[in-house]
């Protein structure tokens, strides 16, 4: 079949999608506001101490000295990190970092 004919060839098709229909898909297609990043903080927590984060997706949690524990909630699988390690996390339920020994930890 040669293609150099084909658009000349097929008739052309004209609809009109139903006005709610086409609202939606507008609203889908709009632009997303770009998602500014959060700050980076560093924390010390002293051995036994627990800080929270609540919406971790995306950020990286650094365990810059010590050990720390991190537990998503409802998740069954945890992570430790040693000093020098870091972990992103890919979940978006809240974020339990608990220092085993005195640590200090950054979030970006």
């Amino acid at each position: 079949m040669n293609t150099a004919n084909l658009a000349t060839t097929l008739p052309l098709f004209h609809f009109t999608l139903p006005a709610r229909l086409l609202a939606s898909l507008q609203r889908i297609a709009a632009p997303v506001a770009p998602v500014t990043p959060a700050a980076a903080t560093t924390n010390g927590l002293d051995k036994g101490a627990t800080t929270w984060i609540s919406q971790p997706m995306g950020r990286t949690v650094s365990c810059e000295a010590g050990t720390l524990w991190l537990t998503f909630d409802n998740e069954p699988a945890d992570v430790i990190l040693e000093a020098g390690q870091s972990h992103c996390c890919a979940k978006t339920s809240k974020l339990a970092i608990h220092a085993m020994s005195a640590a200090r930890v950054s979030v970006n």
